[in-house]
């Protein structure tokens, strides 16, 4: 399929043409007839899923300060209440989603989950929070599978490999086996997991299917993000679990691969994949971490990672570009993967962005806050949706490490 837009013509290449590196492995290629090139790889569906319990983020605040007042009276128990009342409002989410109803109730006797008590006490453990993952999160990612598939038209038995990328829970057989019979994949497709990457896990899932794509023109890969942060809610008055505890939601998405429409009767593309860069900060190991504890995995986020983000974006992106042979007058749009309000104003510093660039990530979290891995697919979505993309898309990802992700995604 020939793209339609001038900054779309490299999806076929031409003789004596040199391009620029913008394959995801950043190397250079030419053309030439006698020894065809791999194909390009193509975002063909895509489509997202929440859980049914939606609360407003007054409501969740409201949550977290009556188990703190019901916790040992103490300084740093008073210090953590004050530091509540401060970063809800200014969080920039007005919504979350969690397959836990507990998070909007206004009385212990109605929760479903916690023990009917402010104190929460006894606490859940681990174990019993992989319960709730396993079953909540197979619904979940069926029925974003479904939109993804239903949205690129393609037959749920054309699927050849299937990647699943999750950090918020694990189980065996696991969602990529369960998927299998109830979407109706072939028994013989292919299944990878990325498990613990945390918030860019959806770009490696990426990487890995242009990977595929390139290597077998014939594949059509579906990858999976499933995150149901909300189950590892802690309690302890833990300044960066506090934090984590005000930013992390539930949600799910899926997106369908190929070289090109795998038939006649198949959507055209949404974006052609481009150029990508990895890159893992040195010295900020610390900022950001994730731990399975007894009660739950254990979320730790700094104050610091806005900082840090802010001194490594502008050079990570000029090299992004540089392998996507692209100017920064190019770029016509913008993914940035919400971490937080001030983790997206940051880079918008940083970068010299415009609030127009910043809108969908932004209104993303307002409307569901980060669900890690999930979320960039779902900005991704959110930019398709408003026509907001004039040209080839700088899409960003980060997580622990730091560690920062990025590609160029061309839309179709």
């Amino acid at each position: 399929m020939r793209c339609g837009t001038p900054w779309q013509s490299r999806c076929e290449p031409r003789a004596s043409i040199r391009h620029p590196r913008s394959s995801l492995t950043g190397s250079v290629r030419y053309y030439d007839p006698m020894h065809p090139q791999p194909a390009d790889s193509h975002i063909l569906g895509l489509g997202t899923a929440l859980p049914g319990h939606c609360s407003k983020q007054v409501l969740a605040e409201r949550f977290f300060t009556r188990v703190l007042e019901h916790g040992e009276p103490t300084r740093q128990r008073d210090r953590a209440l004050r530091l509540v009342e401060r970063i809800y409002p200014r969080s920039g989410i007005e919504m979350r989603y969690s397959v836990l109803p507990d998070y909007a109730a206004d009385d212990p006797l109605d929760f479903e989950f916690y023990p009917s008590n402010w104190a929460l006490e006894p606490f859940p453990t681990t174990a019993q929070r992989m319960k709730i993952f396993e079953k909540a999160s197979v619904e979940l990612t069926e029925r974003a599978a479904r939109r993804a598939l239903d949205q690129a038209r393609i037959a749920p038995s054309r699927v050849t490999h299937l990647i699943v990328c999750t950090c918020t829970g694990f189980f065996a057989p696991g969602p990529d086996v369960l998927l299998i019979h109830r979407l109706g994949l072939p028994p013989s497709v292919k299944r990878t997991l990325i498990g613990f990457m945390g918030c860019h896990a959806g770009f490696n899932g990426m990487h890995s299917a242009d990977q595929i794509v390139r290597s077998d023109p014939d594949a059509v890969v579906l990858q999976i993000c499933v995150e149901l942060c909300s189950l590892h809610f802690q309690k302890r008055t833990v300044t960066d679990f506090l934090i984590a505890n005000c930013l992390f939601a539930d949600g799910c998405a899926a997106v369908v691969y190929g070289s090109r429409p795998a038939s006649d009767a198949a959507s055209p593309p949404l974006f052609r994949l481009g150029a990508s860069h990895s890159y893992v900060g040195a010295g900020s190991r610390d900022q950001m971490t994730w731990h399975i504890g007894d009660t739950g995995f254990e979320m730790r986020i700094s104050a610091r990672v806005p900082a840090s983000l802010r001194t490594l974006a502008p050079s990570f992106v000029r090299a992004l570009l540089d392998r996507a042979g692209l100017e920064r007058s190019g770029v016509g749009g913008w993914a940035l993967h919400p971490g937080g309000s001030k983790i997206v104003e940051a880079l918008a510093t940083a970068l010299q962005l415009r609030d127009t660039d910043i809108g969908s990530s932004l209104d993303v979290l307002r409307d569901h806050g980060n669900m890690s891995s999930a979320t960039i697919f779902f900005v991704l979505e959110r930019l398709l949706q408003t026509g907001a993309l004039n040209g080839p898309t700088v899409a960003l990802g980060f997580g622990p490490g730091l560690s920062v992700e990025g590609a160029v995604l061309y839309p179709c």
